[in-house]
């Protein structure tokens, strides 16, 4: 039995109203960057954020000025764990793509089977069903794009390991499709410069649906996931990715953290050690001011 409680719930409900992502929302272009990246920031201090939490995991930010990567555990880093509903920025990407969907404001009727979620139980767009996660809206479009059409996407524009799966509706929640938090920051950063093998408009409206919270300090920008199998919970797998805008520059993340301790708040810890980890590297206020 599957279990899947998106911390997208509490964090995203405050997302900026529709507008015209081609005026609110233009591409990050960064200043000239440095000749070379900068060598890797190894970071095993950030582990007492997670140790704090009760959970171990990565965390790789890369300043997208100097393209240095500022890492904590960079072998849990280059490892490939299921994307649960970060990869519903892909997706809204290919059913765009498509148009499999028009646009983000279109609005997909709820079947009215009660999954659990209080959030869940009504009709969702892709700027609302990402901010609420509801998986039932994000298996629609998957029946509606087909695995031919992920294919096609797949080989335009890779993801982790590209596997699609025998189940269709089910691949990126532990059925085939893995990522790693390196190709998690590299496939979001070209999002945030709009390099991506889609449409730029495509592209432009997705990023307007992931932001977090915005002050005149900055503007966060981000997606959670939550995955794991059986009643135990074992292989249990929690994400937030996305990137940070200042006025000096952009930075990208992507964090994973699996539990290692009882009692351990998977909700509290992404976003916890998240705004941990851009306190220290002075992005962003610490003790969840904004």
């Amino acid at each position: 039995m599957r279990a899947l409680f998106p911390l997208a719930l509490l964090l995203l409900t405050g997302c900026a109203p529709a507008t015209d992502p081609a005026q609110t929302d233009p591409v990050q272009t960064d200043p000239v960057q440095t000749a070379s990246p900068r060598a890797d920031s190894l970071r095993p201090d950030w582990g007492a954020h997670f140790e704090r939490y009760g959970g171990v995991g990565t965390v790789v930010v890369l300043d997208a000025l100097t393209r240095q990567r500022h890492i904590h555990n960079p072998e849990r880093a280059a490892e490939r764990f299921v994307p649960a509903s970060t990869f519903k920025i892909y997706n809204s990407l290919v059913a765009l793509e498509t148009g499999v969907v028009p646009d983000v404001d279109s609005v997909f009727a709820w079947d009215g089977v009660d999954r659990g979620i209080e959030a869940w139980n009504r009709d969702h767009s892709i700027r609302t069903g990402i901010a609420a996660s509801a998986v039932w809206l994000y298996q629609e479009l998957a029946r509606r794009i087909g695995a031919e059409g992920y294919h096609a996407a797949f080989a335009r524009e890779p993801y982790g390991n590209n596997v699609v799966g025998d189940s269709l509706t089910t691949f990126w929640l532990g059925q085939g499709l893995t990522i790693s938090a390196d190709e998690q920051v590299a496939f979001v950063d070209r999002l945030r410069r709009g390099e991506l093998a889609f449409r730029p408009e495509v592209q432009a409206a997705v990023r307007e649906i992931l932001l977090l919270e915005g002050s005149d300090a900055h503007r966060l920008y981000g997606k959670t996931g939550w995955d794991w199998v059986g009643d135990e919970r074992a292989n249990e797998i929690g994400w937030i990715v996305g990137w940070i805008e200042r006025g000096d520059g952009a930075w990208v993340y992507a964090l994973n953290v699996t539990p290692e301790a009882a009692g351990f708040d998977m909700q509290a810890a992404r976003l916890g050690v998240l705004h941990a980890v851009l306190a220290d590297l002075g992005l962003r206020p610490a003790h969840g001011a904004r």
